[in-house]
């Protein structure tokens, strides 16, 4: 398969067998975690620090890139970002998500449908990274003779195509950065349990789900125009978190402007080709 039939399948069109039993694997690991947590009772403080480090873990996976562009980078650098980035910006969220609604919300009537959603975040998740880390196989196949880094990874690939300034599928560490601020914000204004937000938070992960394995292609979150005024929120989110201020402002800023990169496809006219 080259590079031009890759981008034009669904992503769920490339799954074969084996893949299949890697999903499998994947999901086996995540309920085992699950089957441990239904027997803990989680604090509304424990989920608030859980949150409040899937964000910093989405601050420092920005500074690996950095780092292996201005100092320097290892071979390992690729693989070990896209194996972080699947626990903290798909498994921690997908868990926090399960303990919010199991233990705040005691969703008993519909605990399959979570249990299902929270898997279906997973792979989702998997899945976008899989295609991210193919796709950079690829692009290696049609080089031009410029050296360019990986907009997600900071790892360089060499002679990267210029049309990697946008990409495929909704990233996982900004949906990661959407509920993580979405629930904070529930928390901040002490809306625990106010049920029309549990079925609220259940459909925003369905629709995450179906960003991240979608053909939608967004822009590079690198632009310096995302970049800085991105980086004031988070600095400034963490600051009041450090001093134990109410951050509801800061997270509120996260959960805006998030929302608005998600709709951002929408700024630009370009026929995309969403999902199957």
């Amino acid at each position: 398969m080259n590079e031009a039939n890759f981008s034009d399948e669904c992503i769920l069109r490339l799954i074969k067998l084996p893949d299949l039993l890697s999903v499998l694997n994947a999901l086996l690991g995540f309920a085992a975690i699950l089957f441990v947590l239904a027997g803990v009772n989680v604090s509304e403080n424990a989920i608030k620090n859980a949150l409040v480090l899937i964000l910093v873990a989405a601050v420092v996976d920005g500074l690996d890139g950095m780092v292996a562009r201005k100092v320097e980078y290892s071979p390992l650098g690729k693989y070990l970002d896209s194996l972080a980035d699947m626990i903290s910006f798909g498994v921690a969220p997908a868990i926090v998500v399960y303990a919010l609604l199991r233990n705040y919300f005691h969703v008993h009537a519909y605990a399959y449908v979570t249990l299902a959603l929270c898997g279906a975040y997973v792979i989702s998740g998997l899945l976008r990274l899989a295609r991210f880390n193919a796709k950079s196989f690829f692009q290696k196949e049609s080089f031009t003779k410029e050296t360019r880094f990986s907009f997600s990874t900071g790892f360089p690939l060499e002679k990267e195509k210029v049309s990697s300034s946008d990409f495929e599928g909704f990233p996982i560490t900004w949906s990661a950065i959407f509920l993580a601020s979405f629930m904070l914000v529930f928390i901040e204004l002490h809306l625990l349990p106010f049920y029309p937000y549990s079925y609220l938070l259940i459909g925003l992960m369905g629709i995450l789900c179906f960003l991240m394995t979608s053909r939608i292609r967004y822009r590079n979150t690198r632009d310096k125009r995302l970049g800085i005024p991105v980086g004031i929120v988070f600095f400034t989110l963490f600051l009041f978190y450090m001093f134990s201020l109410q951050f509801i402002y800061p997270a509120l800023a996260v959960v805006t402007l998030t929302a608005f990169y998600i709709l951002s496809p929408l700024l630009y006219v370009k026929k995309q080709r969403i999902f199957i």
